[in-house]
């Protein structure tokens, strides 16, 4: 029993160093001018995405803005999902799981939160176009709050197919 706890305890402790490190790559790589997760990585896709499903916006990727005809949605920091994704990768560095296991979840893991990250922000524009007293409340609590509830279901059933 003390050894599984000691076990468990370096778990926590790795999870903790991993993710700070993260963290601190993550801000400081963030601040740099022309962030290319925002502006590639992100807002391209999503300007790609909601053109797709609503030609007629015209909406278009500029820099760091999705752009339209009649207004404009900057995505800062933050925005690309990437807090949700150091809080899973470090999770799975740490999980007990053979390596085969581990590198499909990271492999997953990370393609899901891309995925559900692009859906928040066609649905923030949505929200922004269509639903302004909406926005901030999908912006800063249902958003996020979805995806770490979908990605801790993703861990969590892949913890137990491991098993």
């Amino acid at each position: 029993m003390a050894e599984a706890g000691r076990a468990g305890l370096l778990r926590v402790a790795a999870f903790a160093l991993i993710y700070a490190l993260l963290q601190f790559g993550y801000q400081s790589m963030r601040d740099s001018p022309g962030s290319w997760l925002i502006d590639r990585v992100t807002v391209v896709p999503a300007a790609a995405l909601i053109d797709g499903f609503f030609p007629s916006d015209g909406v278009v990727a500029q820099g760091n803005q999705l752009q339209w005809p009649l207004g404009r949605l900057r995505l800062l920091a933050g925005c690309d999902g990437f807090e949700v994704l150091t809080l899973y990768l470090a999770a799975v560095l740490v999980a007990p799981v053979s390596w085969r296991r581990g590198l499909l979840m990271l492999a997953a893991g990370s393609a899901l939160i891309w995925v559900m990250n692009q859906g928040r922000i066609v649905g923030l524009y949505l929200a922004f176009r269509h639903w302004r007293e909406g926005f901030d409340v999908l912006h800063t609590v249902w958003g996020p709050l979805v995806m770490i509830a979908v990605v801790f279901g993703f861990f969590a059933w892949n913890l137990r197919r491991e098993r």
